[in-house]
């Protein structure tokens, strides 16, 4: 496994050796919370999912304990998400093997993690807005929110609208800024996902 770490902007690129990561399991989702801390999650077919954390830019990576099952579904492979993090809480969406999506969450910086909610519908991207505000941001108008870090969900109203028939990647940079994406398109929110504009993807014209 190769990972590169920029620190100027990605002017330049510099080559890590990380140590700490096992070969097995498929690698992914990496996320950056800070200048020093990140995190990417690891998997197979017939695993847990664990994710990595470094607390030193990238160069040692420890394993958390395995993510448990959620409450109802019995299979042990998920689809994670990418980790966002809020300080020493950590945030992941799962699907199932049961047509779920569930929310796990970390109060330790990412050593363990507990089952935190389950997602509502199927459909659609959870974007971790703030530790405890979420957005289901759907294709098919039925996009939901939660204000007490999943302990309950309601409607969310936005005018989000899409072509492709496939949930976006949904990320948000502070309480009030994200972007989605979707097939090289790039849509922004300045307003916590009320509102959508969208905006030119780098490299066209």
């Amino acid at each position: 496994m190769t990972i590169w770490r920029t620190t100027d902007g990605a002017g330049t690129w510099q080559q890590l050796a990380p140590a700490g990561i096992a070969d097995a399991r498929c690698k992914g989702r990496l996320a950056s919370a800070d200048t020093t801390h990140s995190f990417f999650t690891a998997s197979t077919p017939s695993d847990p999912v664990v994710i990595y954390r470094s607390a030193d830019g990238g160069a040692t990576w420890t394993a958390s304990t395995p993510l448990p099952a959620a409450p109802g579904n019995t299979a042990v492979f998920a689809i994670p998400g990418r980790p966002k993090a809020f300080g020493s809480v950590v945030l992941l969406d799962a699907s199932g093997g049961q047509q779920s999506k569930d929310v796990f969450r970390s109060t330790d910086g990412g050593a363990t993690f507990s089952f935190a909610s389950k997602v509502p519908t199927f459909d659609g991207t959870v974007a971790f807005v703030s530790a405890m505000r979420w957005l289901q941001i759907a294709t098919s108008n039925s996009s939901q929110e939660t204000t007490d870090g999943g302990a309950s969900w309601h409607a969310f109203t936005t005018d989000y609208q899409q072509a492709a028939p496939i949930a976006p990647a949904v990320t948000f940079g502070d309480a009030q800024v994200g972007y989605a994406t979707v097939r090289g398109a790039i849509q922004r929110t300045v307003d916590g996902g009320v509102h959508w504009t969208t905006i030119r993807t780098p490299g066209t014209f």
